[in-house]
């Protein structure tokens, strides 16, 4: 199972194990570069150690920074909300608008491999993007919500 319910009305989607590792490893990657160089901080110019200060900044961000999809079928509404340490970005799609889930090959995808989950609006001519991955887990991820929110699949690749 992709997202798992919390309750009748909301879901979140899971971590892959590949994000986890990737995450991991540029935390650690930052985590070692910042301890580096506070060593030996009091040489550095006032732009640098600024420069430092973001790079940390973003490292935290990076470190703690989650994806929650979350399904509210009573308001017919569907929330994706990306936070760290505070609120980063939101963003609301009515359920009544949405004419259908689509699948598709992604056009940057080197080989063939990567496939994106669409979501077809009726106000808008170009779909949102929501979800890329493995072809089995977009499949199987889009008949999910389909069923769950009651809209329509749209499997291009049959």
């Amino acid at each position: 199972m992709f997202f798992k319910p919390l309750s009748s009305t909301m879901a979140v989607m899971a971590k892959t194990r590949l994000h986890i590792i990737t995450r991991v490893f540029f935390s650690c990657l930052f985590a070692c570069m910042l301890l580096i160089v506070m060593v030996d901080i009091a040489q550095h110019t006032y732009s640098e150690v600024f420069m430092y200060s973001t790079l940390a900044l973003l490292w935290w961000h990076f470190t703690f920074a989650k994806r929650q999809v979350t399904f509210d079928l009573q308001s017919q509404q569907i929330t994706t909300k990306i936070s760290s340490l505070y609120l980063l970005t939101q963003q609301v799609i009515p359920i009544r608008n949405i004419a259908a889930l689509q699948l598709r090959r992604r056009a940057s995808s080197n080989g063939g491999r990567a496939y994106e989950l669409l979501i077809v609006m009726h106000t808008q001519t170009e779909p949102l993007r929501f979800e890329y991955g493995g072809l089995y887990r977009m499949q199987s991820l889009g008949k999910q919500i389909a069923d769950f929110c009651n809209i329509p699949f749209i499997n291009q690749l049959d």
